[in-house]
């Protein structure tokens, strides 16, 4: 507020001074005045310029005219620059009388010279209304769209917690519902089991907390996550990494990878008696994306699959964070069900 108050009477001084200074260049060339007259002449008229627009600034806050639409404005800005142009040049008249002694208006006043040079004030007033308003309704464009910019990001916000809070509680009741099978069938599995979801919760609360984090990060999660599953399924279940090292410090939105490879345990290799292979692939694709594919054994069923909670919110999380930058995709390629991602780099180191 205190800048903007600065710049305003910065351009007052600016604007009324060099109007001023051409008028009275002007006037000398045609030697018109002395230069006592130049002199007060400037004065006079940066003096009342400056006084009338800004009590007409005044008038423009107390009236709100700011908050108004430019062609609600339109009759007010020519009624209200009359008004001032009258004054501006009424009050010159009179100060130049009153500095000479004289009765004001009566012995100076001539018609021809008061419509000339009130047409002149009247349009500098005209002048001023269009720059102040039109800085005005630039500053109420700049205002709205901040706040519409903050209310965006509240909202986006608001969904991403949202997101997670759906996503956690999907990734629990899956290693909850492997624990359990294990507890009948081998106690000491079981006991293993519950470690390695202990230390996959203390990173699931850890990650939950940043809205990106890195694929690094995130792959330990995932390789938790397969190790629990490994002990459920033994034998039926093969997992193979294929990492590109440039890759790991690359953001991706915590859970993401986590909730494919869920999905491809629990609806590809759990369904399968002979069980299948996990492979999960990470690659620099292009100078501003890379990949990251994750294949499982298994059809695609995508009315088991696509209309989950957790593909779902990899896509919409996915669309909130990089925009139309990034894609996923998911399908089946011959005897298996592949998810494509391809991300925008962004690197944390």
């Amino acid at each position: 507020m205190h800048n903007r108050l600065k710049i305003y009477w910065r351009c007052q001084f600016i604007g009324w001074g060099l109007f001023t200074l051409g008028n009275v260049l002007n006037a000398y060339a045609r030697q018109e005045m002395s230069g006592a007259d130049y002199l007060f002449s400037s004065i006079s008229i940066i003096v009342t310029g400056i006084s009338v627009t800004h009590i007409y600034r005044y008038f423009i806050h107390g009236w709100g005219w700011k908050q108004k639409t430019i062609p609600s404005l339109v009759l007010r800005i020519l009624a209200a620059s009359f008004v001032c142009g009258m004054f501006i040049i009424l009050l010159n008249i009179a100060l130049g009388d009153l500095r000479l002694g004289r009765i004001p208006f009566y012995e100076s006043f001539s018609l021809s010279k008061f419509v000339e040079s009130g047409l002149v004030f009247i349009f500098l007033s005209l002048l001023w209304s269009f720059i102040y308003f039109a800085i005005a309704q630039f500053q109420n464009y700049k205002k709205e769209e901040i706040k519409n910019l903050e209310l965006h990001a509240a909202k986006t916000e608001i969904e991403m917690n949202n997101f997670k809070a759906q996503v956690n509680p999907h990734f629990m009741f899956n290693c909850m519902n492997s624990i359990r099978a294990l507890v009948d069938e081998n106690p000491d599995k079981a006991k293993q089991a519950i470690t390695l979801l202990s230390g996959m919760l203390r990173n699931n609360f850890l990650l939950g907390k940043k809205p990106t984090v890195a694929l690094r990060e995130e792959l330990e999660l995932v390789e938790k996550y397969l190790s629990l599953e490994k002990i459920r399924f033994e034998e039926r279940l093969h997992v193979e990494l294929q990492i590109d090292p440039a890759t790991l410090s690359f953001e991706i939105p915590p859970f993401m990878l986590q909730t494919v490879v869920e999905n491809a345990v629990k609806h590809g290799i759990s369904k399968r008696k002979e069980g299948g292979i996990v492979l999960i692939r990470a690659s620099v694709e292009a100078k501003e994306h890379f990949s990251i594919r994750v294949s499982n054994s298994g059809t695609w069923s995508h009315n088991s699959n696509g209309t989950g909670i957790g593909l779902l919110n990899t896509r919409k999380r996915l669309e909130l964070i990089f925009g139309n930058q990034a894609s996923f995709t998911i399908g089946q390629e011959e005897d298996n069900v592949v998810a494509n991602f391809l991300i925008p780099k962004i690197n944390l180191s």
